[in-house]
C-alpha cells in the first residue's frame, strides 16, 4: 500500500488508467436491469450492525473490495476517497462491500479504512457471512464475484473475482446506475448524478 500512497496525482491516474484498461472482467460486465437493493444485515468496521434502513433516505455510492488485492480495490479505494471529499458538503453515503469477508473482519476493515481516511458515518466498509455478501451482490446488486480458479491466478488474476463498478443508489434502495470507472465521463456523471439526487 505505501507504493500506492508514493504515486503523485498524474501518476496515480496514469496508474488507474491503464490497470482498469487492461482488466477484462470489465469487458465481461454487462450493465444490468436496475434493481432495488434487497435488505440485508452485515457489520461495519467498528463492528456496528449495518441494515438498509440505516441507509433510506440517504443517497448513497456502493463498490465492492477486498483488502488483501494489490490490483483494482487500491485503485476503487482512492477514488471513494475522492468520492468522500467531493460529497463533503451533502449527505451522501459511500458502502464498500467485501468479496472476501471471511478474512476482512471489523478489525481488519477498521485498518483499510484508516489508510484512505474514511470518516465514520461517511463511509461504511461492511462485512458478513460470505453467502449472505456474495448473494446480495449477485442477486441485489446483478454484479459478478466468484473465486478464481488456478486457471485464472496463473495468469495474474486477484483470488476473488469481483466487478470494478460503481453503483448510485437513492433514497429509496433503488439502484439509479452503474458507473465504469475507466471512463472519466462516467465518474463525473456519477458526481453530478448523487449530488442532484441528493439534493431533491
Amino acid at each position: 500500500m505505501s507504493s500506492w500512497c508514493a504515486l503523485s496525482a498524474p501518476q496515480f491516474l496514469l496508474a488507474f488508467i491503464l490497470i482498469f484498461a487492461a482488466d477484462p472482467l470489465l469487458a465481461q460486465d454487462a450493465v444490468p436491469h436496475h434493481n432495488t437493493v434487497p435488505d440485508f444485515n452485515l457489520t461495519d468496521q467498528n463492528g456496528k450492525e449495518i441494515k438498509l434502513a440505516d441507509l433510506k433516505g440517504k443517497v448513497w455510492v456502493a463498490d465492492f473490495i477486498f483488502t488483501r488485492c494489490q490490483g483494482r480495490c487500491p485503485l476503487l479505494s482512492w477514488q471513494m476517497a475522492a468520492f468522500q471529499e467531493e460529497f463533503t458538503p451533502s449527505n451522501i453515503k459511500l458502502v464498500s462491500f467485501s468479496v472476501d469477508p471471511e478474512y476482512d473482519t471489523p478489525q481488519v476493515l477498521s485498518e483499510y479504512a484508516a489508510r484512505f481516511k474514511a470518516q465514520d458515518g461517511k463511509w461504511f466498509f461492511l462485512t458478513g457471512p460470505k453467502t449472505a455478501v456474495w448473494n446480495l451482490i449477485i442477486d441485489g446488486f446483478s454484479l459478478g464475484v466468484d473465486q478464481a480458479t488456478p486457471e485464472d491466478l496463473a495468469q495474474g488474476a486477484e483470488s476473488v473475482m469481483h466487478s470494478s463498478r460503481f453503483v448510485l443508489v437513492g433514497k429509496e434502495g433503488n439502484i439509479q446506475g452503474y458507473y465504469d470507472g475507466t471512463d472519466s465521463a462516467q465518474v463525473q456523471a456519477l458526481i453530478n448524478n448523487a449530488l442532484e439526487l441528493a439534493s431533491r
